[in-house]
């Protein structure tokens, strides 16, 4: 017996409308919008005023569950130490990955009004070029990295700040988690958003006190 009308939930304009941005930001995370349709889409998200209205904007995108399911391939079938390529997806959150952790040779962020932050002064490094593409809108998006370690930034970015990159201003060797040659380089765009690379610095004040501190690269 279908519910009665008493019985049936009932979904606020706020809780459909935080749905429908995160269904619209994993559409454009896989490449099923563009930022153009995003944006516009986003845009009269905000302005909707009944459920039906913001239904709307989905109604044309496949859902979840129609989605195919890809076949893992061969060398995701085998676990590997460090893997090739690893996401991070923010969205309307504070998101952070710090501590002792692998970094992949290539991470891809999307933040979507969020304060996303990627330390990297505990993780493992591999060697070579590790490319963390990041796509930031409305978001705050805060790089940490060693001291010694050498980022590149080739960020372009619209409306947004973008700060920090190049070799940093202290002769450090390379620490446990990398190895000289190891470079970060940033790709990506900033819309209406602020990126930032920090270097962490250990300064000792006494024989048992040690601070740290974090500065622009």
């Amino acid at each position: 017996m279908p519910p009665s009308p008493e019985q049936r939930p009932i979904l606020s304009l706020a809780d459909e409308r935080e749905r429908v941005i995160q269904q619209l930001s994993e559409h454009f995370a896989n490449d099923r919008l563009s930022l153009d349709e995003l944006e516009s889409r986003m845009e009269l998200a905000y302005k909707a005023g009944s459920i039906g209205d913001l239904q709307r904007l989905t109604a044309d995108l496949p859902s979840a569950s129609a989605l195919p399911v890809p076949a893992p391939s061969a060398a995701e079938e085998v676990p590997a130490l460090a893997p090739d390529r690893d996401r991070i997806f923010a969205v309307m959150s504070e998101t952070s990955r710090r501590g002792a952790w692998v970094v992949p040779q290539r991470l891809d962020l999307l933040a979507v009004m969020a304060d996303t932050t990627i330390d990297l002064t505990q993780a493992a490094l591999p060697t070579g070029i590790i490319d963390i593409h990041i796509r930031s809108i409305w978001a705050a998006v805060k790089i940490v990295v060693p001291p010694g370690l050498q980022v590149v930034n080739r960020l372009s970015s619209l409306m947004a700040s973008v700060a920090g990159g190049g070799a940093p201003n202290e002769s450090a060797g390379p620490g446990g988690g990398w190895k000289e040659g190891t470079v970060i380089r940033l790709t990506g765009w900033a819309v209406m958003a602020e990126v930032q690379t920090k270097v962490r610095r250990r300064e000792r004040l006494s024989s048992d006190v040690v601070v740290e501190s974090e500065d622009d690269s």
